[in-house]
């Protein structure tokens, strides 16, 4: 199941997430997910591991596994680039094996010290907060954005971790409409409105945690929930023969959303992958509305950055 993108490109619905995977085992990973019908991943600088990626879809590709015109691959700009864009776009692109990517996302609008082009060090001021760079305007970082576009390095480009003011503002200034807005929205975290405006707009809504971090960020985070045990989920997945994960998966699809769910487990990729075949009645999905709690669970700037990038 794909998605058209404002720009006519079709996006697959379901991608798989390769953020803190390890190294040793990317390659397996790939082929597996590959095999398993996966044909859209998500990386991105900041995950440290594009160079493995990029081997694994390189064999994948020579061996004639898949064809590069069917793979969606998706990478991110970096907070310590947004004064390098082309030479980060190029540098993810060299890792990643590829002559294009299918989507550059800016992964925070947040620019920070420059730390040099592929060393995505989030550098902290004197006080112990994140050192954030006054100097580079989001609309500058954009613009540099479309010049991917121009010069055919990139398919389509977009936001993430945008909010409806910083979205609205990409807005005014783009001369290439942002196809994707990437953000952290799950039953908990429904966020209605930021995907509601996004859609209004013809901006792609993709969650990059669908199942909450299921136990990973409540370990990482200290966030106090996890999506996936909600009694409500285990009732509607129980009536469906399902799992709680694949009805998150499958309501956040049904929302009109790409949910790109992270695993290591083959279990998990299979389990994850198998949510095409049946739909959630308009009842069900208005239980699960029911059961947000407006509740982030990556907490990422507050345990690592030493600010609250969303006070």
């Amino acid at each position: 199941m794909e998605i058209s993108l404002n720009n006519g490109f079709k996006m697959p619905m379901m991608g798989l997430g390769v953020a803190g995977m390890r190294k040793d085992e990317i390659k397996d990973i790939i082929t597996n997910a590959i095999q398993i019908g996966y044909r859209h991943f998500d990386c991105a600088a900041d995950y440290k591991n594009e160079a493995e990626v990029g081997e694994a879809l390189a064999e994948a590709l020579e061996s004639g596994l898949v064809k590069r015109e069917e793979l969606f691959i998706t990478s991110k700009l970096w907070n310590s680039d947004h004064g390098h864009v082309v030479e980060a776009c190029k540098d993810s692109l060299k890792k990643l094996q590829l002559q294009y990517l299918d989507l550059y996302l800016v992964h925070f609008p947040i620019p920070t010290k420059h730390t040099g082009v592929g060393n995505t060090n989030s550098e902290l001021a004197k006080d112990g907060m994140l050192d954030i760079d006054t100097t580079i305007s989001l609309e500058t970082t954009w613009h540099a954005m479309e010049d991917l576009v121009f010069v055919g390095l990139v398919r389509s480009i977009g936001i993430s971790n945008y909010d409806i003011i910083l979205t609205r503002d990409c807005l005014t200034y783009a001369k290439v409409k942002p196809a994707v807005n990437q953000i952290e929205t799950h039953p908990y975290f429904q966020r209605e409105s930021l995907v509601r405006f996004c859609q209004k707009h013809e901006i792609c809504v993709t969650a990059h945690t669908p199942l909450g971090g299921a136990a990973v960020n409540p370990q990482v985070f200290g966030s106090i929930y996890n999506v996936i045990q909600d009694p409500l989920l285990e009732k509607v997945a129980n009536k469906y023969g399902r799992s709680p994960a694949q009805i998150a998966l499958r309501w956040g699809i049904q929302r009109n959303t790409v949910v790109i769910p992270k695993s290591s487990k083959l279990k998990r990729l299979e389990e994850n992958f198998q949510v095409f075949d049946f739909e959630l009645k308009q009842e069900d999905m208005d239980l699960i509305k029911n059961i947000d709690k407006k509740y982030r669970t990556n907490l990422i700037s507050t345990v690592a950055w030493g600010i609250d990038i969303y006070a």
